[in-house]
């Protein structure tokens, strides 16, 4: 498996954290993977627009 590193903002960390904490997530990077595979074609279609 390969890996790459995503930097998270440091404003950011305090409701990564608050996820991990609620949902029972490992780590940071299960939360980012969780939320890559499960809302990724949402965000590209609605930064995209609908109809594309």
């Amino acid at each position: 498996m390969k890996s790459k590193r995503v930097v998270l903002d440091e404003k950011h960390v305090p409701k990564a954290e608050e996820i991990i904490c609620q949902t029972g997530i490992n780590n940071l990077s299960q939360l980012f993977t969780i939320l890559l595979v499960n809302y990724g074609d949402t965000l590209v279609k609605s930064l995209r627009g609908r109809d594309e």
